[in-house]
């Protein structure tokens, strides 16, 4: 007896179903030019390393509506000069992904995302005694309309203008920090100069005291000497209360405090912030 009931629909995945189904789902094939057990294609330095950069960067894309990077790694680019520029980013793409696409349609090839430490070398300078060049043997290229490629370059290409991700946080900041150390090209920033801009206090000292630049009423209180400030920092805007024990000096505080609050630095604020380093400042 055959059955008379029709097929019931395709079941609709639920939210959470569809929440958990990975990247593969969100966007169909970006997957499609890696390496059958998860390494990029073709690279087998670093496979961790590079796989979750190269993965963030798909991402990154997918989400963007734009296309998969292509692998063109077994065919090795060559042609490369002194006179060609390239502009290496080290690290995360994520970041530097809005420059990267707007550097792709500017100036096509240029524009060349390092995601491993395997994919650089630094060699002597030819130009610059006792510095670097930073050579790049494979890397993701950005092109107009924001395609990218995976690619190698033989012979590496020289790297003329370099940046990354160097904060102190950041789990590829070890290595940028090292391969961006003492180049021949300029860059970006650095591991020692992103220790001290996210040190608020030091930051707005720089600022008021070496580059006479306005900076929001700043109180703060340290504990003992710091190396990184002068015995009297003298700054417009900021304040600093050294305290040698901070046991018994509520009432110092207090007072420190209240004249801070109440001076005429602080009328044209509404809100005071409060820094984790024990400081108080206007917003």
């Amino acid at each position: 007896q055959l059955s008379t009931s029709q097929a019931s629909p395709e079941r609709v995945p639920s939210p959470e179903e569809q929440e958990w189904a990975g990247p593969e789902a969100l966007c169909p094939g970006w997957l499609e030019d890696e390496a059958p057990d998860g390494e990029v294609p073709g690279d087998s330095g670093d496979p961790d390393c590079a796989t979750h950069a190269y993965e963030r960067l798909q991402s990154a894309l997918c989400q963007e509506g734009l296309p998969p990077t292509l692998d063109c790694s077994a065919e090795p680019r060559t042609g490369f000069g002194p006179l060609d520029m390239t502009v290496c980013i080290l690290g995360s793409p994520t970041p530097f992904l809005p420059v990267l696409l707007e550097g792709g349609n500017r100036c096509p090839g240029a524009m060349v995302l390092c995601l491993s430490p395997t994919w650089a070398s630094r060699v002597p300078s030819e130009t610059s005694p006792g510095a670097w060049s930073l050579l790049l043997s494979r890397g993701v290229s950005f092109k107009v309309g924001g395609h990218s490629a995976l690619e190698t370059f033989m012979p590496p290409r020289r790297a003329n203008y370099v940046t990354g991700t160097f904060a102190p946080g950041d789990p590829e900041g070890g290595w940028v920090g090292e391969l961006a150390r003492d180049l021949d090209c300029p860059t970006g920033g650095s591991v020692p100069l992103a220790h001290r801009l996210e040190d608020t206090l030091v930051a707005r000292w720089v600022l008021a005291a070496r580059a006479n630049l306005p900076v929001p009423p700043t109180l703060t209180f340290v504990l003992g000497a710091r190396g990184d400030l002068p015995a009297e920092p003298v700054a417009p805007g900021v304040r600093l209360v050294r305290l040698e024990d901070p046991q018994g000096q509520q009432s110092l505080v207090q007072e420190e405090v209240g004249a801070f609050l109440g001076g005429t630095a602080m009328e044209p604020y509404s809100q005071v912030g409060m820094g984790g380093a024990g400081g108080v400042g206007g917003t």
